[in-house]
């Protein structure tokens, strides 16, 4: 059995294995594929084939003239975002394999990089050009950022020091952050940039940051690269960028809706509409505050003013319960020498109140017996006794037959009883 050393990195036999062609070059491919590495040379003998999803292409050493064929598949092709040309000094990212219905080695790239500041200056203008003549950095597109945004999604390494100098001057204002680790150098980071931006599309967020510290034109390759660019074009809430850069600005932050160069600059814009309002409400606190004290102030004069008054009206109201309280006790001692007089008046009519009194009592007495003796004569119940009765249609008197119809239920009313009997 064919195994791999993790130490040497060399491919051991076990002397009483034996295996097919086909099985051996499955294991020689399996260890062929961890000694992957970047691979400089010269592009030559290009080979597209329409509609098909890979090409093949050769790079040569531009020194002594090796060469190795290089196979790689058309998406990762274009994810680099690098257009091929015979003579095009460029940088592999690849591993070697075996490709079994010939046996010939070729290498398998992953990745592809233009090689100095001078090539790398010269895809960025015509990458920028291509971008520009669609109209991606038109400011006409670029969209107005929330104005108080809570949930905010952040792309760069957590392990540099960008995180960090975002984090400490964020502010406390609740934001609510979901944060994507990828990588942010080179060439390399473009397919973690890639993945990055579409887990954050399917996230609910109010705004999206991409961060990277500063460094040379080389490192910043994967924010020049088109895939990436597009794909922050078309992210679904605004796209705020802090990507540093002295010289040209990278095509990803030319295409985010705000470009600023520091991750503490994309702090200070996530807390301004923040800190404006909290400093909104304090100013309006302090205003409310003086405004109260100065009422409260005007107030107490007016309440001092109003207490003086008071107290002289007071002394008024007082000065004139006296003087009255003293009339009054001179009236009182006049009404008590005039009662005086009155009740030996009253009492002397007393007797001769009663007297007449008894006399008209007597009288009324008289005339209430024979009333009631009359009364009792007339009613209804004397009537009955006399051979008379009532008849009633419901709790209705029957005064005439004009008002009983024929089939009316009637009640007759005698002195000792009810007959009910119906109308004919």
């Amino acid at each position: 059995m064919l195994i791999e050393n993790g130490k040497s990195d060399k491919i051991k036999m076990l002397s009483n294995e034996i295996l097919t062609v086909s099985k051996y070059l499955d294991v020689v491919n399996a260890g062929l594929k961890s000694v992957s590495a970047k691979v400089l040379g010269e592009i030559s003998g290009i080979q597209e084939y329409p509609g098909r999803s890979y090409m093949y292409y050769s790079v040569k050493d531009t020194k002594d003239g090796s060469t190795i064929k290089c196979f790689m598949w058309k998406n990762d092709y274009k994810i680099s975002g690098v257009t091929l040309r015979e003579g095009l000094e460029v940088i592999l990212t690849a591993y070697p394999a075996i490709y079994k219905p010939n046996g010939g080695l070729s290498l398998q790239v992953e990745q592809i990089e233009l090689v100095g500041e001078g090539a790398l200056q010269l895809a960025y203008e015509r990458l920028k050009k291509k971008l520009e003549s669609e109209g991606l950095f038109s400011s006409d597109r670029k969209r107005e950022l929330k104005e108080y945004p809570e949930k905010i999604g952040i792309i760069t390494s957590k392990s540099g020091a960008v995180i960090h100098d975002f984090l400490s001057n964020i502010g406390k204002f609740g934001f609510q952050i979901q944060f994507v680790d990828s990588k942010v150098e080179g060439q390399d980071a473009i397919k973690d940039l890639l993945s990055a931006v579409a887990t954050l599309k399917k996230a609910n967020i109010d705004m999206l940051v991409i961060m990277r510290g500063g460094g040379s034109l080389e490192s910043f390759q994967a924010f020049n690269n088109e895939a990436l660019v597009r794909a922050v074009a078309e992210f679904p809430v605004p796209v705020i960028t802090g990507i540093g850069h002295d010289k040209d600005a990278p095509l990803v932050s030319l295409v985010s809706d705000k470009n600023v160069s520091t991750p503490t600059a994309v702090a200070n814009i996530l807390n301004s509409s923040w800190g404006d309002a909290l400093a909104e409400v304090r100013f309006a606190e302090e205003k409310f505050f003086s405004n109260f004290q100065t009422l409260l102030r005007e107030k107490q004069f007016v309440v001092g003013n109003a207490g003086a008054e008071m107290e002289g009206r007071f002394n008024s109201i007082f000065e004139t319960f006296r003087k009255s309280e003293e009339a009054m006790s001179q009236a009182l001692s006049k009404i008590d020498f005039v009662l005086g007089g009155v009740f030996k008046t009253i009492e002397r009519s007393k007797k001769d109140i009663e007297k007449g009194f008894g006399g008209l009592l007597s009288q009324f007495e008289e005339q209430m017996v024979q009333s009631v003796r009359f009364i009792q004569q007339q009613s209804p119940e004397q009537q009955l006794k006399r051979g008379y009765s009532i008849v009633k249609i419901g709790k209705m008197v029957v005064r005439s037959s004009k008002s009983v119809q024929k089939g009316d239920d009637l009640e007759v009313f005698l002195s000792d009883g009810i007959i009910e009997v119906k109308a004919q």
